[in-house]
């Protein structure tokens, strides 16, 4: 793995990005012309955008105990209108173990650690229903049709800023008020001023997610 390349641990696995010479190694093995051109894109898009290979490889999903390799997840590329979409294939001989779920769920929270996404999608073929429910289990949600098949998303949680500000408030109050001997007042000033400080904050907040899920809604 090359320096600063991320690398994901879940409970049974190891999930980072391939090398480009993995990359050409699945695309020799590939047992369809379809898949191999998938993974020649994803390498294309690597050697281009060096700058964001990351948003473009195929992870790889190793598994922790002997260092099995199961399968690959990834991103289409980085985020546009704050949305990514993941792409995924598991080896048949290790599909209906969890896999699948335990990477979605872990490369998605990958994602939304980063400041330009709020919005993970997923596109499945209509017959697909097993990819589907295991995008269902990972709390995504139907969201109409794409190219490929029936779209679902995520969204990333809201910060709750009202509790955070409300905590900060209380340990400022409660060293001022300590200072000057009035340590009843000082939490009141602190907690209240942390209140307003949050509740502005989250109104904030719930005003932009909401402009962003119209400006993606647009772009669809």
């Amino acid at each position: 793995m090359k320096k600063n390349e991320p690398l994901i641990k879940t409970e049974r696995m190891l999930i980072q990005p391939m090398s480009d010479e993995e990359i050409e190694e699945l695309i020799e093995s590939s047992e369809s012309d379809e898949l191999g051109a998938a993974y020649g894109q994803m390498l294309s898009g690597c050697r281009d955008n060096p700058e964001s290979r990351i948003w473009y490889a195929p992870w790889k999903m190793v598994l922790k105990s002997d260092q099995t390799y199961i399968g690959y997840i990834g991103f289409k590329g980085p985020a546009n209108e704050r949305t990514v979409e993941i792409g995924y294939g598991v080896l048949p001989e290790h599909e209906g173990k969890g896999y699948t779920g335990e990477a979605v769920k872990a490369v998605t929270q990958w994602a939304f650690g980063s400041s330009e996404v709020v919005f993970v999608e997923a596109e499945t073929e209509s017959e697909n229903k097993a990819s589907q429910r295991v995008l269902e289990k990972c709390g995504f949600a139907y969201d109409g049709d794409g190219k490929e098949g029936p779209r679902f998303v995520l969204e990333s949680p809201l910060t709750g800023w009202m509790t955070i500000y409300m905590l900060f408030g209380l340990s400022i109050g409660t060293a001022i008020g300590s200072a000057f001997n009035k340590t009843g007042i000082g939490i009141s000033i602190g907690i209240c001023l942390g209140l307003c400080i949050g509740t502005a904050l989250d109104l904030s907040s719930k005003k932009e997610r909401e402009k962003l899920r119209e400006q993606r809604k647009k772009h669809e």
